[in-house]
């Protein structure tokens, strides 16, 4: 059991901050910005989580959200799922660079030649979501989804497999189809018990937006606050947590790789900061001032953050659930509430909260 906070309730308008537990860093500069922002947005509440492999450094729910809160991480999903692919491909399922028609026959030609890092770096030859009808039909599988795009969605016009960076979800979604095949079967069922039940995670499925088997490789979960940071954890943890090895760290490392390079940009979201770098499902990006990848993320359309800074072990969960697109005006004070992060944890000494669960007190192991 954690230790309860003893701190007073900070009055922001519409936003009341409430620390969950005691805390040796309190974070009270990313705190305020956070709410600021809440009180701005016009929203009723919100969540931060933050973390390093041995454990959770502080959590703290705003206004209505609480640690029962769930909410449809949008984008967000894209590394949940990627780390699904990294787990089929470290079991030797799958082939990071192998031909998608090694999988799956239907998809012939050029199609045939997608890998699933292409499929997972928005490197394939599909983007902008032109098929996005194929993705949202809650009346097929995802597998019938699959076999249409391979029967009768073409690359986008002017593409070519490994060509160019356009985002969208229409490859992500041949990569679950990929998953299914070599993995086991159904995604979320799959996905759940070989990563959320390991790590004690009970909120994450693909059922953001209703019942669908269409599962929403892309786009399409949702989770509360502590189930996210389960995965981000593991991240922090070189691919250990709950005391259960998920992925070996090497495979973690691989979330740190740019594999966009100098590939035309044919299709970037407006929150995309020059010069994109994207790895698998998860965006590297900078903090105003630094000129070199720094952490990853993979923000959400609704304003759900995820991210990690592997340098320094250090990861959060920055958490709301606002209209589409306000994932561009949150994010100017997500960089800053990061920066605000890594200075007070450079600065002092934050030693994590224990917990006798395990959960966030897993041993680092560098297998």
């Amino acid at each position: 059991m954690y230790l309860r906070s003893q701190c007073l309730l900070i009055a922001l308008g519409v936003a009341s901050a409430v620390p969950t537990f005691a805390q040796t860093c309190t974070f009270d500069a990313a705190h305020a910005r956070f709410a600021d922002f809440l009180t701005t947005a016009s929203l009723n509440g919100g969540a931060v989580l933050v973390g390093t492999s041995q454990g959770i450094l502080s959590e703290t729910y705003y206004g209505t959200f609480n640690a029962a809160t769930v909410v449809p991480i949008a984008s967000a999903t894209k590394l949940a799922s990627a780390l699904r692919v990294l787990q089929v491909v470290e079991r030797g399922q799958a082939d990071f660079d192998a031909p998608v028609s090694t999988y799956l026959p239907a998809f012939t030609g050029e199609k045939g030649m997608m890998s699933l890092r292409q499929m997972f770096s928005h490197t394939a030859g599909y983007g902008n979501d032109s098929t996005i009808d194929v993705l949202l039909d809650d009346t097929i599988t995802l597998a019938e989804a699959v076999d249409q795009i391979a029967c009768c969605r073409p690359l986008n016009a002017g593409y070519t497999v490994g060509g160019q960076f356009s985002y969208g979800g229409v490859s992500m979604h041949i990569a679950g189809g990929v998953v299914e095949v070599v993995g086991g079967g159904d995604w979320q069922q799959r996905w759940q018990s070989e990563i959320g039940a390991p790590l004690g995670i009970s909120t994450i499925d693909w059922q953001a937006f209703g019942s669908s088997t269409n599962y929403g490789i892309a786009g399409g979960a949702r989770s509360n606050l502590r189930d996210y940071g389960r995965l981000m954890h593991m991240l922090a943890n070189g691919g250990r947590g709950n005391n259960t090895r998920v992925l070996r760290a090497s495979s973690i490392e691989q979330l740190d790789v740019d594999n966009v390079g100098d590939l035309p940009i044919a299709f970037a979201p407006v929150n995309a900061n020059p010069p994109v770098r994207y790895s698998l499902g998860a965006w590297l990006d900078t903090v105003t001032g630094e000129n070199a990848p720094s952490f990853l993320h993979s923000l959400g359309a609704f304003g759900f953050l995820p991210w990690f800074d592997s340098e320094r072990g250090l990861y959060g969960v920055f958490m709301i659930r606002a209209f589409p697109g306000i994932n561009s005006t949150a994010l100017p004070t997500y960089l800053a509430m990061i920066s605000d992060i890594r200075s007070e944890f450079a600065a002092s000494a934050c030693t994590p909260i224990e917990s006798t669960d395990g959960i966030f007190a897993s041993e680092f192991d560098p297998y």
